[in-house]
């Protein structure tokens, strides 16, 4: 394997929002399942995973939407990994039309940890300088960290609770819901291009998050708090 990989999709009925167009939940499962796939590829990384029972857990991803595709779309789903270290990497997804025309590119961090206790883990020396490194797509790189407005008060929303079918084989809310919770909390048929999300607590099935909304001058921040007021997520949409 030369560390970068891809994947073919045809944008279908199970895919689509109201719209017509890839649903953004759909677009996330894209890309985390070609990120994952590029992961199982690196017969040294995965190796040391399945002997430690370690992972990446998602912990920021920042996507620029230039088009959606439609119903019916060949597309291609790319990731390869631009920066890593023993404890963290980054990565670019993108998604690309029948034609090679980018629909879709963005970027994202990646924790190494135990699954058994959630604790982070440092990957020997020797394995990370088995995996291959690309430059990164020439893109708008924002902050990590998503800063709440300090002069508003947010909007109190909903209280969601976390459902079986929102769980994963992580046992915890998979990613792409809590975008797609998050873009309920939206204006109906406001447009959107960028979101950047924040991953810091999991949710895991039965816990109840309190959705709260910022309005802020070019978008929307939605947060989902645990009862003791400990953050799972910040999904900045603009």
């Amino acid at each position: 394997m030369n560390g970068k990989f891809e994947m073919d999709k045809v944008v279908a009925t199970s895919d689509l929002g109201r719209t017509g167009c890839l649903k953004l939940r759909s677009l996330v499962d894209y890309l985390q399942d070609c990120s994952i796939f590029q992961l199982d590829s690196e017969p040294e990384l995965d190796a040391y995973f399945k002997q430690v029972n370690g992972g990446m857990f998602l912990s920021q991803r920042d996507i620029h939407i230039i088009r959606m595709p439609r119903y019916g779309e060949n597309v291609k789903v790319k990731t390869w990994v631009y920066e890593v270290n023993p404890s963290y990497g980054y990565r670019n997804n993108n998604v690309y039309d029948e034609a090679g025309n980018l629909c879709v590119e963005s970027s994202a961090l990646g924790v190494f940890v135990k699954y058994d206790t959630g604790a982070l883990l440092r990957v020997p020396q020797d394995i990370m300088n088995s995996m291959c490194r690309y430059e990164r797509h020439p893109m708008e790189y924002r902050p990590r960290k998503i800063r709440l407005p300090k002069d508003a008060e947010p909007e109190l929303v909903d209280e969601y609770r976390v459902r079986e079918y929102h769980i994963d084989g992580n046992k915890h809310m998979n990613n792409a819901w809590y975008v797609a919770i998050g873009e309920e909390y939206l204006p109906r048929d406001w447009k959107f291009t960028r979101i950047r999300i924040e991953y810091l607590l999991q949710a895991r099935v039965d816990e109840v998050m309190q959705v709260e909304r910022y309005a802020i001058e070019n978008g929307y921040i939605v947060v989902m708090r645990r009862n003791d007021g400990k953050i799972y997520s910040i999904i900045e949409f603009i």
